[in-house]
């Protein structure tokens, strides 16, 4: 192997040399003319007629391809498909083989008689195939032929194009070919997609010497040949085919150059140099794909820039960035790099001397592109400069003299491999991970686009080379005051986000908008469900910044009189709104509703509030903002969107006051899903005044009335209102509906005793008659009709004998059986007494003897005169009222004797209590070393303790403490008293014990004792958690009014 002597800054490009006649053990090899590598498949030509090829990395045997070339003549040309599939080899005197390298079979193209020094190869026939397609050949005359080869070396087309791209003077004057006519290089685009009948874009990019041209044309898809006519095996041979005298072969490519639609660009060299014959080199990379950039070295030097194949100007197409131009000044080479493009000031890159070879400029003999850098390959070294300013060599490769000078250079497209040859070796140059300082670089220049862009790719091998690019872009847009751009920018970062915060946490506007950015995109990345926490944690912060934004709007507003500011606050809040309704955000809402309605209310922002509970349904929420705004018609709204609910039940009552009418229409109109006992909150209400009452009333009816064969007991509530409301706003209608449900007791769809207090509150006579009567009442009955009408009275009287057949009722047997209101049937002694009062109004009230006598028959004899006589001038009311009171002691007895016995057994229990809290004091309670204080939750053992019976256990200083609520401040200030005389008897005790008197300690002992028996007495007798002097306070607040606004104030956010 030969040695290595390659200086190359951070081994960021890579060489291996391959030596032809010792690697693969040729040993005919005289020296290497030419040499191209596409795919791995290497073809070389290592004499002046043989060919050999050679399959690098796969371990097969060379083959050799002689050639029936004829001295002088020898292989000028080797032009190689990316696929390594196609070669075309062309002579120096114009002969031109081609060579499949599938067979390795070699085809004399004879037709063809020129050198061809540029193949534009058919990217539609990139993959393995058997013919080449139509491809474009570059002549050293400057001519573009379109040939179309298959692997037996048959011509289907063959056509020269243009016998000249760009005739210059030279040229002209003499029938030579100039040298810069030559076509260095031809690339071939397409730019439309697949459709077979859709026209197809092309592109075509012709290098020379001095000049590039860009030609774009459209051309139809070819018609289907018609093969007709004889072919002879002679044209077989030579690879034409004979398409008959009416049809000649069909070109693809003709466009280009006899179209007038056809688009042209010109790029040319501002001077021409017969240093650089032959060397009018261009490259692209990537190669394989779409091009970003080339290299195309003129004798103005070697001109960098961008490619844009698509580009909607075809002067876009090819822009360059930079030149590297080569001159000479005291036998120094110096790179002088012009930024044409973006108009800066030259500046000079020194770079090592180039030798002179005999007093001239040594030319490059190839270049290549990789992503950072421009290979240049010298006659004994290759340079690798890099592409980004200040245009540093990188890379410098020289070689010893033994190993002859470079021929040329070669890029393989696929493996993106370059390799140099010269007359005996090949050097395969390869890149290292080259981008590993060249975020450093745009970093450096500020670039941090496209710093960003190399870091984000090499995460895995460099993760600090992100962070770095991330906090170096913040920095800068920071100091720019750029910071939501910032924000962006270390929403990214792996920073701490704590120390991240601090950059935006104060009062400017830019930096709070920066903050609102940083949440908002720490909130994008957060997806995982690992992450709800810290989800929900910067939804409520961006919540209350998003909410102090807003509270901020809205103060400017009202301080201002410009539409704008109220057109922007609304702009605000619906971006706020669309910005919460995204789904990471509104299931955190869900999730901490109650805390966002309270971030809400600390802002005094009820629309966002609203907004809220809509976004996550909740109703009720929704109903108390509106309510609270009085927006009565949009809670009706809400209600009628929804099924109807307990919501609804307990909403109505409130709204009935401010839209009674609405409210009863939307009832009305939802009759078949009302449950009649719900109602009535709401119902109750209209009694307040006519305009509530009077739809109620018309409700009630027609609501009735569809109910009229339903459960009585479901509906009497709302029979009670609406008999309430009809005493009240329409008393003429009120008999009517009695006399309509004329019936037992037991069957009346409304509360009897009600509507009796009711009719008597609105001084309802008649019908306070009608009802004594419905209720057995017969005495009130003629008393309260006798007031204003004697007939009214005796048709009550009468009644008693109808009553009589309603008896089971009366009796308690008959109905739903409540004998709550049961009044014992009449007897003959009770009806003579009705109507006793009756003859008695005759006689005192209107004196007349002979109507009171009429009674008896009236009575149907129920009465005798007998019964009259009392009536008569000695007639005592004591004896009317005996009746009454009888009948009421009657009613009343079992009550009475029921109470009795109940006030007895509630006393027989509580003196049982009484006996088992006696007893409960004398027992004996066992205490566990496990036992804990109840005030403390230590451990009791260890300390003085008291054990109540409710098994209660208490250090004797926890219970001190425990005590003083429930003691008066007598009591606490003679604890405290006990208290401090007991520590100094404690002390005093200790002192004789240690003096050793042991009269002394006795007489302490026993004081000691005395004293800590009175603190118990007075903090032991109960338990201060469940004894009666802790139920005593039940009714006693928990906290002083002080101490509540203490604690609630803390609460305050």
């Amino acid at each position: 192997m030969i040695r290595n002597t390659a200086k190359n800054k951070n081994g960021i490009i890579t060489r291996t040399n391959f030596d032809l006649k010792k690697d693969l053990k040729f040993q005919k090899l005289t020296a290497v003319s030419n040499l191209r590598v596409q795919n791995g498949e290497m073809l070389a030509a290592v004499t002046e007629k043989l060919l050999i090829h050679y399959s690098d990395g796969k371990g097969e045997r060379y083959q050799e391809m002689p050639l029936p070339l004829q001295s002088p003549d020898h292989v000028a040309h080797i032009h190689l498909c990316r696929t390594g599939f196609h070669s075309i080899v062309s002579s120096k005197l114009g002969h031109n083989f081609y060579i499949h390298l599938k067979s390795n079979a070699v085809h004399h193209l004879k037709k063809i008689r020129c050198v061809v020094t540029a193949v534009g190869w058919n990217p539609d026939y990139s993959k393995d195939s058997d013919t080449t397609g139509p491809i474009l050949l570059g002549t050293l005359q400057g001519s573009i032929i379109e040939l179309n080869v298959g692997s037996t070396g048959m011509m289907t087309t063959l056509k020269e194009l243009t016998p000249h791209v760009a005739q210059i003077a030279e040229q002209r004057m003499t029938s030579a070919p100039s040298p810069a006519a030559a076509i260095t290089d031809i690339q071939l685009f397409q730019l439309s997609d697949d459709d077979p009948k859709a026209p197809k874009k092309w592109m075509l990019i012709i290098a020379q010497m001095a000049r590039l041209i860009v030609l774009i044309m459209e051309n139809e898809p070819p018609p289907t040949l018609k093969l007709g006519g004889f072919t002879s095996s002679a044209s077989l041979q030579a690879g034409l085919m004979n398409l008959g005298a009416e049809q000649s072969p069909t070109t693809v490519f003709h466009a280009f150059f006899n179209s007038p639609n056809t688009q042209q660009h010109i790029i040319s060299s501002s001077k021409f140099s017969e240093k650089f014959k032959n060397h009018g080199f261009l490259t692209m990379h990537p190669s394989i794909t779409e091009p970003k950039r080339y290299a195309w070295l003129s004798p103005d030097g070697i001109s960098i820039g961008s490619v844009n194949i698509y580009a909607e100007r075809i002067q876009e197409v090819l822009v360059e960035e930079f030149n590297i131009e080569s001159k000479m000044a005291d036998h120094q080479l110096e790179m002088v790099v012009k930024l044409s493009k973006i108009g800066l000031e030259w500046s000079k890159i020194d770079s090592d001397r180039h030798r002179l070879i005999e007093g001239r400029l040594e030319p490059p003999t190839g270049i290549a592109l990789t992503d950072y850098h421009i290979l240049l390959a010298y006659f004994s070294r290759v340079l690798a400069l890099s592409l980004l300013p200040p245009h540093d060599v990188v890379f410098e490769d020289p070689w010893t003299p033994e190993l002859g000078s470079a021929l040329g250079f070669t890029t393989d497209s696929v493996t993106e491999f370059h390799w140099l040859y010269t007359s005996e070796v090949a050097m395969k140059y390869g890149t290292n991970d080259e981008a590993r300082y060249i975020w450093k670089t745009y970093l450096d220049r500020g670039d941090y686009a496209k710093a960003l862009q190399i870091a984000r790719t090499r995460v895995e091998i460099e993760p600090d080379a992100l962070e770095m690019v991330l906090r170096k872009q913040a920095d800068f847009y920071i100091r720019e005051k750029n910071f939501t751009a910032a924000a962006e920018i270390l929403a990214q970062s792996s920073e701490p986000f704590e120390s991240v915060v601090l950059k935006f946490l104060t009062n400017s506007s830019e930096r709070k908008m920066g903050l609102k950015t940083l949440l908002d995109k720490k909130l994008e990345r957060l997806t995982r469900h690992e992450d709800k926490i810290r989800r929900d944690a910067l939804v409520m912060w961006l919540l209350n910044v998003q909410l102090e934004e807003l509270a901020e709007m809205r103060r400017l507003k009202n301080n201002m009189t410009d539409p704008i500011a109220a057109d922007h606050l609304k702009d605000t809040m619906d971006h706020v709104q669309r910005y919460f309704m995204r789904k990471n955000v509104i299931e955190s809402i869900q999730t901490n509703r109650e805390a966002v309605y309270r971030m809400c209310i600390a802002h005094a922002d009820f629309e966002m509030q609203l907004f809220f509970a809509n976004a996550v349904k909740d109703l009720r929420t929704v109903i108390d903002i509106l309510m609270l705004r009085e927006q009565y018609i949009e809670v009706l709204d809400v209600l009628k969107n929804q099924r109807i609910s307990e919501l609804t039940y307990e909403m109505c009552p409130l709204l009935i006051e401010h839209i009674p009418k609405q409210i009863i229409g939307f009832l009305s109109q939802n009759l078949d899903q009302m449950s009649p006992q719900k109602l009535t909150p709401c119902l109750s209400l209209c009694i307040k005044n006519l305009e509530m009452a009077a739809p109620a009333m018309d409700f009630l009816k027609e609501f009735l009335k569809s109910n009229k064969y339903s459960d009585v007991k479901n509906f009497r509530n709302l029979h009670n209102i609406y008999l309430h409301l009809m005493a009240k706003f329409r008393r003429e209608t009120l008999l009517k509906y009695l006399k309509s449900n004329e019936k037992g007791r037991a069957e009346l769809p409304y509360d009897l005793d009600f509507a009796m207090r009711t009719c008597e509150q609105f001084e309802l006579d008649e019908c306070i008659v009608f009802l004594y009567c419905i209720a057995g009442m017969f005495g009130d009955a003629v008393d309260k009709a006798l007031v204003y009408d004697v007939d009214l009275a005796k048709k009550c009287a009468k009644k008693m004998d109808e009553a009589d057949l309603d008896f089971a009722y009366l009796a308690g047997i008959g109905g739903d059986g409540n004998n709550e209101f049961i009044r014992p049937k009449l007897d003959e002694k009770a009806k003579k007494s009705i109507w006793l009062k009756i003859a008695e109004y005759y006689v005192q009230k209107e004196n007349d003897v002979d109507k009171a006598i009429q009674i008896i028959q009236e009575s149907n004899h129920l009465i005798t005169i007998q019964d009259l006589f009392p009536i008569i001038p000695k007639f005592t009311k004591v004896g009317a009222l005996r009746p009454v009171i009888m009948d009421f002691l009657m009613r009343n007895k079992d009550r009475l004797e029921k109470l009795e016995k109940s006030m007895k057994e509630a006393t027989d229990i509580a003196t049982e209590i009484r006996e088992k809290q006696e007893k409960l004091k004398n027992r004996t309670t066992v205490v566990k070393p496990s036992d804990v204080c109840a005030h403390c939750a230590r451990p009791i053992s260890g300390r003085a303790f008291n054990v109540h019976s409710c098994r209660h256990l208490f250090h004797r200083e926890c219970l001190e403490i425990a005590m003083i609520p429930f003691l008066t401040s007598e009591d606490v200030a003679r604890m405290k008293t006990l208290i401090t005389d007991e520590e100094r008897v404690l002390g005093q005790m200790k002192a004789e014990q240690l003096a050793g008197n042991a009269k002394g300690f006795v007489e302490k002992q026993d004081k000691y004792l005395k004293i800590a028996a009175l603190i118990g007495n007075i903090v032991g007798n109960e338990c201060p958690l469940c004894g009666d002097i802790a139920i005593s306070q039940i009714d006693k607040k928990f906290m002083s009014d002080e101490e509540f606004a203490t604690d609630l104030n803390s609460w305050i956010l």
